[in-house]
């Protein structure tokens, strides 16, 4: 399964992941074949495209949790847009309250790790898919670092409007194909710091989302003169914003630039310590099932491995099975781990991420 743009789309081949409309119905499930109607309906969804079988290979498997995630996505993503657009056209925040209120609740209090999902994007939702996918990490991070549930609200209403002023980006810096300029990056904060001084004209936000409003101002203001950071001590809250806000952007479909994996991700970004709180990286590290017992992973010694026992005191150190030696390495014994470390996730020989989790307990019974 790989990423195709729409206008690189071949009739015939069948598309590997659901495609949903704004009010989160289901257009096409995986492994329906595009036809010429489909390719025009992705159209004038302006999509970048979407992931497409190879020949011959099968469906993957999607979990009903997986699949109503990305129907979430999908549905509320255009929730998100209209209230960017209200704020932006001087409107007002007509349904701020209810989307905060929806992402609470199926969010705010998850009882274990979940997969995160990247959903196709287009033009018309680009922003609000990535606003959304912010404020849903943050809210699931906030909540593992032990946030109340008034300061988990603010800072999912934080999240919702840390890239207002996106929106006032022309089009043809904010879609661009290629890599911005300095020049152009330039445009981009300038119109993020618009943005957040719109907010203060359009709506009375509480206090605690005011303090984050600020300190991402602030930041931003810091851009602007060429990365000279002013002295400002960063609530918690602003390092999850931070933090989601990368993690979404490193992961996420664009039309530049192909995705990372999830632990390609947090691999980038504790490598800037910095830049990224370490304490807010272990959290979001905590809410994202990564290596699932199941997963294909590639080890430093050119091999290929199945992740047989996750380890909870570390994503990076499991037990995994060496496809081509058929060795069990326990990447938490120091010995093993300073010859053998996981590089990074892999897809199979059918592009699927992982195996089920009961064929792997299966194979291991076989073994003992």
């Amino acid at each position: 399964m790989k990423f195709v743009k729409t206008e690189d789309m071949e009739i015939g081949r069948l598309i590997g992941k659901p495609v949903y409309n704004s009010k989160g119905v289901l257009l096409y499930n995986s492994g329906v074949k595009i036809s010429a109607q489909m390719l025009s309906n992705f159209r004038e969804m302006e999509l970048y495209g979407t992931y497409v079988l190879d020949n011959g290979e099968p469906v993957p498997p999607i979990t009903d949790e997986e699949q109503e995630f990305e129907r979430f996505q999908s549905m509320h993503t255009y929730d998100v847009n209209d209230i960017l657009t209200a704020v932006v056209q001087e409107k007002g925040t007509k349904g701020r309250e209810e989307l905060v209120d929806v992402i609470m609740r199926r969010f705010g209090s998850l009882s274990g790790k979940m997969v995160f999902n990247q959903c196709v994007r287009s033009e018309k939702d680009f922003i609000s898919k990535h606003t959304l996918n912010v404020a849903i990490l943050s809210v699931m991070i906030a909540d593992k670092m032990k946030f109340d549930s008034k300061e988990k609200k603010y800072l999912i209403e934080a999240a919702l409007f840390h890239e207002v002023g996106k929106l006032l980006v022309p089009p043809n810096i904010l879609h661009k194909k290629e890599k911005l300029t300095e020049a152009e990056m330039q445009v981009i904060y300038k119109c993020l710091l618009q943005g957040f001084e719109m907010l203060g004209r359009n709506y009375q936000y509480p206090a605690g989302v005011r303090r984050y409003i600020i300190q991402l101002s602030k930041e931003m203001s810091d851009k602007l003169l060429g990365g000279v950071k002013t002295s400002q001590t960063l609530l918690p809250g602003t390092k999850i914003l931070q933090v989601a806000d990368i993690y979404d952007i490193l992961t996420a479909i664009r039309p530049y630039k192909e995705p990372v994996s999830a632990l390609s991700a947090i691999q980038t970004i504790r490598k800037e310590p910095e830049n990224y709180d370490s304490l807010t990286v272990d959290a979001l590290e905590a809410c994202l099932n990564i290596l699932p017992v199941g997963s294909y992973v590639r080890l430093s010694n050119h091999e290929q491995a199945i992740v047989i026992r996750e380890n909870p005191k570390s994503l990076l150190r499991p037990v995994v099975l060496g496809l081509k030696t058929n060795k069990l390495y326990d990447l938490a014994n120091r010995a093993v781990r300073e010859e053998i470390q996981i590089v990074d996730t892999v897809f199979t020989t059918d592009n699927r991420l992982k195996i089920q989790a009961d064929r792997v307990k299966e194979f291991m019974a076989k073994r003992q």
